[in-house]
C-alpha cells in the first residue's frame, strides 16, 4: 500500500496538459474498427461516425466473427472490409493482419462501440509532427450513462463520475509528463512506421495496448496524451460485463509482469519503469483491500486485535491518518476523485483484482475475452464475495456482544466501550454499507434496452395521424431518441396505439418520423398532470432517415449533454455550493415545451418555442436555439399547464457540439442582486479553477442568483 500510494503520488503530483498543434494535410489515415461479435446495430453506429469524419481517410471493418451481414454492411457504406483465417492472438491478431492489407501512415483504432467525434483527426493529427511521437491517446468517454454500471449520475448538482475517469482525468496525465502515457486500445492514433519498427502489435499478453506502449517506449519512441474528449463508447452496462472487462486488463497486466518486467526491461528509463510497474501493479490492491475487510471481523468472531496498543496511543494516529488520508485524496484527485464512490468500486473490484493476480503464477494461455454488450443477465457469482462478506459483517458485531457478555472469547480489552470494540464496529458497519450497496447495484444494474436511448431535450409538434386537423398538433419535449423510436413530454395525452407522425428538426436532417404509442406514464407535477409517452417508429423509417438520427445522437446529443455534466467540482467549490443551498429558493424541475416571445432593447419581438428547465422564486431557465442578451426582457408559457411569467435575462450561456448549438438562458423575475452564499460561490469556483486541472474545469454561469444555476434533469431521467 505505501509503494503503491507513493507511486500514485509521483504520478499526479505535476499533470501535463497540451495544445494540439494544427493537422498538417494531405496525410494518409486509415480507420480501423475491431469487431467479433458485437450487435450490428453498433457496429454501424460506429461505422457512420467513422465515414463522418472530416479529416481525409479510409474506414475498414476488421470482422474477426467473420459474419456475411457485417461484409454487406461495409459494402453498403461504400468503406473497407477486412477478415482473416483464424483468430490468433485475438485482437492484437486482427490488427496485424489489417496492417498488411493497408498502407495509410496513420492509423485511428477504435472499438466497435466507440463512435468518432468528425473532428477527431484535426485534433490530434498536428502531434505527429513531431517524427519521434508513435501514438496520441485520447480519453475514453461513454453515453450510456443512464444504463452503465460505472456511472454516478447527480442530475440535481448536474455533476456526474465515471470510474475510469480518475485514470483519464489524472493517471494518464500525469504519466504524460513523464513521457509514459500508455495506448489504451481505443481512441488512440498510431503512426506505422513505429508500429513496423516493433513488428506490428504485440501480441505476448492479452493486454496488447499496454504491452505495445511498453515495448515502444523501450525503442525510443514518445507518446502523447491529448485530454479532449473525441469518441464514445458503450461502458459495461452491468455487473457481469464489467469483471470481465476488469479481470481480462488484470490479467494481461500480470503476464506483462511476469513476461516482461517493466522495472527491468531493457530500454526504458527510470520514470518509465516506475510508471509501468505502478500501471501492472495497481491490480494487487485487491489483497490489501482484503486484508482491510477481513480485520474487523477476524476481531470481532476471535477476538485477535489488529493492532495492539492503548486506546490513547491507537486514537492520536488513528484520528489524523483517517482525516488526513480522505484530504489528501481530495486535493491530489483535484475533485474528481468522491472518495465515498472510489471506495464503493474497491468494494465492487477486490475479488476480480485477486483473481487476476492469479495469472502472475501460470503459464497456461489466457483466452482474449471480449466484453459483451447488449441485455443479459447478471450472475449470481458477480456478487457472491461482497454478498458473504455482508453477512459476516452483518452478524459479527451481535455475536461479538454476546461473545463478550457470556466469555465464549476472551477479549483483551477494558470493555464494550473501549477503543478497540468502538473502532472495529465502526469499521465493520463501513465495510458492511459499502458490500451491501455493490450486492444492490449488481443486481439492479442492467441494460434497460436492445438499444441504447440517448438524452435529447428536443421541442417538437406531435400530429395524431387519425386526425386531419392540423389544430390537433401539440406541442411536447423528446426526452430520449434513438434510431427506432423515442419519448416524449407533454400535458396532453394520447392512447396506447395512437398513430403519430413527429417532425425531427436534427442537425443531420429533418426527419419526417411516424410511430405508435406504445406506452403512456401519468405524472403528477406541482404545475399539473403531465404525460411522458413512449413511440417506437414505423418499420418503413428509411434508412437514410435513421442513420440522420444516429449520428445527430453521437456528435449532437450526447457531447452537449455531457458538457452539463461536471465531472471534477472542487473541495472548496463544493462545501460553498452547500453552504449555498442551504438558504436559496427550491428550484422546480419541469421539462416541458414553452412559447416564448422575446423583447429587445430595440423594441423588436421575437416568438419561439423552448425547453422550460426549471422555474424557483425568483426566475426560470430556459433551454434555446438561440442567444438571448442579458437585460432582453422574455416572456413564457407551458400551453396546458398555469405556468407562464416574464423576467429579465440574467445569462446566456452555449453548449456547443460538432453540429450545432444551443443556449441556457437564465432569467430573473425579482431582484437578483447576489448574497454573500453566492459571491461565496464565486470565490469557492474561482479558487477551484486555479487549483484543478483545466481539462476538468466546469464551466459555468455567473452566481448572479443561486436558483438559476445547474437545473436539475431528474424528471427526465426518470420518464427515460
Amino acid at each position: 500500500g505505501l509503494v503503491m500510494s507513493t507511486l500514485l503520488l509521483l504520478t499526479v503530483w505535476r499533470l501535463k496538459r497540451r495544445e494540439p498543434p494544427p493537422a498538417p494535410e494531405r496525410r494518409t489515415v486509415d480507420v480501423f474498427i475491431t469487431c467479433y461479435d458485437e450487435p450490428l446495430q453498433l457496429i454501424r453506429r460506429t461505422a457512420l461516425g467513422a465515414c463522418a469524419i472530416r479529416y481525409p481517410h479510409k474506414t475498414y471493418i476488421l470482422d474477426d466473427g467473420k459474419r456475411n451481414e457485417v461484409r454487406a454492411m461495409a459494402r453498403s457504406l461504400g468503406i473497407g472490409y477486412i477478415r482473416r483465417k483464424g483468430n490468433e492472438h485475438a485482437k492484437a491478431g486482427n490488427l496485424n493482419n489489417a496492417l498488411r492489407h493497408t498502407r495509410g501512415e496513420f492509423i485511428l483504432q477504435l472499438d466497435a462501440d466507440h463512435v468518432p467525434l468528425p473532428n477527431i483527426l484535426d485534433r490530434v493529427l498536428g502531434y505527429f509532427n513531431d517524427a519521434r511521437v508513435a501514438f496520441v491517446q485520447t480519453p475514453q468517454d461513454f453515453y450510456n450513462t443512464s444504463d452503465s454500471f460505472t456511472h454516478v449520475v447527480n442530475d440535481e448538482g448536474r455533476r456526474m463520475w465515471e470510474e475510469n475517469r480518475i485514470f483519464f482525468s489524472l493517471i494518464q496525465p500525469g504519466k504524460d509528463a513523464q513521457n509514459a502515457a500508455f495506448f489504451c486500445g481505443s481512441c488512440g492514433i498510431l503512426r506505422r512506421q513505429a508500429l513496423q519498427s516493433i513488428g506490428g502489435f504485440s501480441t505476448r499478453s492479452i493486454t496488447e495496448d499496454m504491452e505495445t506502449s511498453l515495448v515502444l517506449h523501450a525503442r525510443g519512441w514518445q507518446s502523447v496524451y491529448h485530454g479532449e474528449t473525441l469518441a464514445y463508447g458503450l461502458a459495461p452496462a452491468s455487473a457481469g460485463q464489467y469483471h470481465v472487462q476488469r479481470l481480462r486488463w488484470g490479467q494481461g497486466s500480470m503476464q506483462i509482469l511476469r513476461k516482461m518486467n517493466p522495472l527491468f526491461y531493457r530500454g526504458l528509463n527510470w520514470r518509465q519503469r516506475l510508471q509501468y510497474f505502478a500501471s501492472v501493479g495497481s491490480y494487487f490492491d485487491g489483497l490489501q483491500k482484503l486484508v482491510f475487510y477481513l480485520a474487523p471481523l477476524v476481531f470481532l468472531y476471535t477476538g485477535v486485535l489488529p493492532v495492539r496498543v492503548s486506546d490513547r496511543e491507537l486514537m492520536i494516529r488513528l484520528i489524523p491518518y483517517v482525516a488526513l488520508s480522505i484530504a489528501s485524496f481530495e486535493l491530489l484527485s483535484r475533485g474528481t476523485g468522491w472518495i465515498l464512490i472510489s471506495e464503493r468500486y474497491n468494494m465492487t473490484k477486490f475479488f476480480t483484482y485477486i483473481m487476476a493476480v492469479s495469472a502472475l503464477f501460470t503459464r497456461k494461455p489466457l483466452k482474449f475475452k471480449v466484453t459483451p454488450k447488449g441485455e443479459g443477465d447478471v450472475p449470481w457469482r458477480t456478487y457472491a464475495p461482497q454478498l458473504a462478506l455482508a453477512i459476516l459483517s452483518m452478524f459479527a458485531l451481535p455475536f461479538a456482544m454476546l461473545a463478550y457478555r457470556y466469555d465464549w472469547i476472551e477479549y483483551q480489552v477494558s470493555g464494550v466501550m473501549s477503543a478497540a470494540f468502538l473502532v472495529n464496529a465502526a469499521w465493520v458497519c463501513w465495510n458492511l454499507y459499502f458490500a451491501l450497496y455493490v450486492v444492490r447495484h449488481s443486481i439492479l444494474s442492467r441494460q434497460q434496452r436492445t438499444d441504447y436511448r440517448f438524452v435529447d431535450t428536443l421541442p417538437v409538434q406531435v400530429q395524431p395521424l387519425l386526425s386531419a386537423d392540423a389544430a390537433s398538433a401539440f406541442a411536447a419535449t423528446v426526452q430520449d431518441l434513438n434510431a427506432r423510436g423515442l419519448s416524449f413530454r407533454s400535458t396532453a395525452r394520447l392512447d396506447e396505439g395512437t398513430a403519430v407522425g413527429i417532425p425531427l428538426a436534427l442537425t443531420t436532417a429533418h426527419v419526417r418520423a411516424r410511430g405508435t404509442i406504445k406506452r403512456v406514464t401519468s405524472i403528477d407535477t406541482r404545475f399539473g398532470r403531465v404525460y411522458a409517452h413512449g413511440v417506437q417508429f414505423d418499420d418503413d423509417l428509411p434508412l437514410t432517415d435513421r442513420d440522420a438520427i444516429e449520428l445527430h445522437c453521437t456528435h449532437h446529443s450526447v457531447p452537449l449533454w455531457q458538457q452539463r455534466y461536471r465531472q471534477s467540482v472542487h473541495l472548496l467549490s463544493h462545501f460553498a455550493e452547500r453552504m449555498r443551498d442551504l438558504r436559496v429558493a427550491q428550484r422546480r424541475p419541469v421539462q416541458l415545451p414553452a412559447l416564448v416571445r422575446a423583447h429587445g432593447a430595440d423594441a423588436t419581438s421575437t416568438s419561439a418555442i423552448a425547453l422550460l428547465e426549471e422555474v424557483s422564486q425568483s426566475g426560470a431557465r430556459l433551454l434555446m436555439d438561440q442567444p438571448a442578451l442579458p437585460g432582453t426582457v422574455i416572456e413564457y408559457e407551458v400551453p396546458g399547464t398555469s405556468l407562464k411569467g416574464a423576467g429579465t435575462v440574467v445569462f446566456s450561456r452555449a453548449f456547443e457540439s460538432p453540429r450545432n448549438i444551443r443556449f441556457a438562458i437564465g432569467i430573473c423575475t425579482n431582484d437578483c442582486r447576489p448574497s454573500w452564499v453566492s459571491r461565496a460561490v464565486s470565490w469557492g469556483r474561482h479558487f477551484g479553477r486555479h487549483a484543478a486541472a483545466p481539462a476538468l474545469e466546469p464551466a459555468l454561469e455567473p452566481a448572479l442568483e443561486p436558483a438559476l444555476i445547474e437545473p436539475s434533469a431528474k424528471d427526465a431521467t426518470r420518464v427515460a
